[in-house]
């Protein structure tokens, strides 16, 4: 009987422990997850200061000019929407971003 006992406890232990180590898990992956999230905000800045950044970080970058081939210096567009199609766990180095950009054509 005292057998038994021993058991109960140690299961009673375990399924006491996970739950509490789970939470401290995903606690501490949390600030991991927003640290990696480097990717601009579209818009946030110039869209040569956006491509700089995508690249610097291993992203292969993609631009769409919505207005057609811009007649500007790059640094005077702005991005309008950066898509990511891959799943988020992909690393940079194997993933393609595709930024939309918008251009003044009025010089």
């Amino acid at each position: 009987m005292i057998m038994n006992t021993k058991r109960f406890i140690a299961r009673a232990s375990v399924g006491v422990g996970l739950p509490a180590f789970g939470a401290a898990g995903l606690i501490a992956l949390a600030p991991s997850a927003v640290a990696d999230s480097v990717f601009p905000a579209a818009g946030d800045e110039s869209a040569s200061a956006t491509i700089n950044d995508l690249r610097a970080t291993g992203y292969d970058v993609r631009v769409n000019f919505l207005d057609g081939t811009p007649n500007v210096p790059l640094y005077e567009c702005q991005v309008n929407d950066i898509n990511n199609p891959s799943a988020p766990n992909v690393p940079p180095s194997k993933t393609t971003v595709y930024v939309n950009i918008l251009c003044p054509n009025d010089k």
